[in-house]
């Protein structure tokens, strides 16, 4: 992480901290608008599949913005143990334009695309 010091890990320790309170609103939205489409129809027997659906679609955006969250919050704790910016994969540092892009990488590009390939292979 000493290639990361100053102001540049200060500028990556923002954009994490701005991504993850946005992030925690939309979880809190998308879990209201979720039971609001429920409960607008609870006494709608035509509308309750319509509804659960919508329901589905909300539950299952604030899924992905939780594992999001929850990728955001690693990458700040690495950054308070110092490890942030190494790739998992090689432990080589993470090209700077990249962690820009995706303040949470875990791992360099090549390191990534091997990764993706592996869990494209693995059976479902």
């Amino acid at each position: 992480m000493a290639a990361l010091a100053g102001q540049v890990l200060g500028e990556l320790t923002v954009a994490l901290a701005e991504r993850a309170d946005a992030l925690r609103e939309e979880i809190r939205a998308k879990l209201g608008e979720a039971a609001d489409a429920v409960l607008a129809t609870e006494h709608q027997w035509s509308d309750a599949g319509a509804a659960a659906a919508e329901a589905d679609v909300e539950l299952a955006e604030a899924s992905r913005d939780i594992a999001e969250l929850a990728a955001v919050r690693m990458a700040q704790a690495r950054i308070d143990e110092g490890r942030y910016g190494d790739c998992f994969g090689c432990g080589a540092p993470i090209p700077l334009p990249r962690l820009r892009a995706q303040p949470a990488a875990l791992r360099c590009v090549v390191c990534q695309e091997k990764f993706e390939s592996r869990m494209q292979a693995q059976p479902a």
